[in-house]
């Protein structure tokens, strides 16, 4: 029997490594995502931020199932996702891709598309999957006696990500990995988009990890905020005192580098970046810190600070 107490996703001392030059004398990996430990709680929408090339698309793989961990542990409603029967992992998770226009096959028609996932779980009753693929669709905000028979060029960016959010929830599932569901979408769209994943957040109880380089977008959705970099997590906490009381250097920097929201009032802050030598042990950090000192050469402990955690010596 589930614990309704229990965190429905947790992740422990996560890791991914991969292997970028190989000699008779060393080996050197590029640490994708690095000791990486968090929880998502039933009904929420975690943020996970960071620049591109943070890792924030492969923890997001990971958690699926999609790549293989190196170490770490993966827990889906308090059970080892690698104890997990496939189907069934597959039915109560899911995810959004980033562009629609290459995650949805142009050959096939919307029914098709939204149709695929219940297909591979066997449902064999061509009317229940009918309904099943209709009701996604409304769901998702398209019409769907007028989208059934499309194909995905036929339709707006905006109308393709939709799509794609239907076959997402067509299984009705627990949790859905959003992979920079918006970042491919015009400014206008990016708000509906917003708003219907809060929708189905709020009226269908779906938990959410939202990927994303954007914090406005973040700040607009979750509940709770990580903070990566270089496969670390360098902050996390509540939404609100994330950005309001931001803690670790790098936080501040990315704060600190988005536009105002008043276009009349969006003098660009100029952000110092420091460039310093890598240190293998220090801080991932470090190289680029403009508070850093020699004890940064080691690498700092996560510090609970002020409902936070913090990577960081000097919080």
């Amino acid at each position: 029997m589930e614990n309704d107490s229990q965190p429905l996703l947790t992740v422990k001392n996560l890791k991914k490594y991969y292997l970028i030059k190989k000699s008779l004398l060393e080996k050197k990996y590029f640490k994708a995502v690095d000791n990486v430990s968090f929880i998502v709680n039933k009904g929420e929408i975690v943020g996970l931020v960071g620049e591109s090339g943070s890792g924030k698309s492969t923890i997001g793989k990971l958690i699926l199932k999609l790549i293989k961990k190196d170490s770490g542990k993966i827990l889906f409603k308090g059970k080892d996702i690698d104890y997990y029967e496939n189907k069934s992992f597959r039915k109560e998770t899911s995810i959004i891709f980033q562009d629609p226009r290459t995650s949805l096959n142009p050959r096939f028609k919307i029914k098709e598309i939204v149709e695929e996932p219940l297909l591979v779980m066997g449902i064999k009753d061509k009317n229940k999957r009918l309904e099943k693929v209709k009701n996604a669709l409304n769901l998702a905000g398209l019409d769907s006696e007028k989208f059934l028979n499309r194909y995905p060029s036929e339709l707006s960016g905006g109308q393709r990500q939709r799509v794609a959010i239907a076959r997402a929830i067509v299984l009705n599932p627990e949790f859905i990995v959003a992979d920079e569901p918006t970042s491919a979408l015009d400014v206008s769209i990016q708000l509906q988009i917003i708003n219907l994943i809060k929708d189905l957040n709020k009226e269908k109880n779906i938990s959410f990890l939202f990927i994303s380089h954007d914090l406005n977008v973040v700040g607009i959705l979750a509940n709770r905020i990580i903070v990566l970099y270089r496969g670390k997590i360098m902050e996390t906490g509540k939404t609100e005192n994330i950005l309001k009381n931001p803690s670790h250097p790098y936080t501040k920097i990315l704060i600190e580098s988005l536009p105002p929201i008043d276009p009349f009032h969006r003098k660009k802050k100029k952000i110092i970046d420091i460039e310093r030598e890598d240190i293998e042990g220090a801080c991932v950090f470090y190289h680029r810190c403009p508070i850093a000192k020699d004890i940064c050469k080691k690498e700092p402990p996560m510090k609970k600070i002020n409902g936070k955690e913090v990577y960081c010596y000097f919080v």
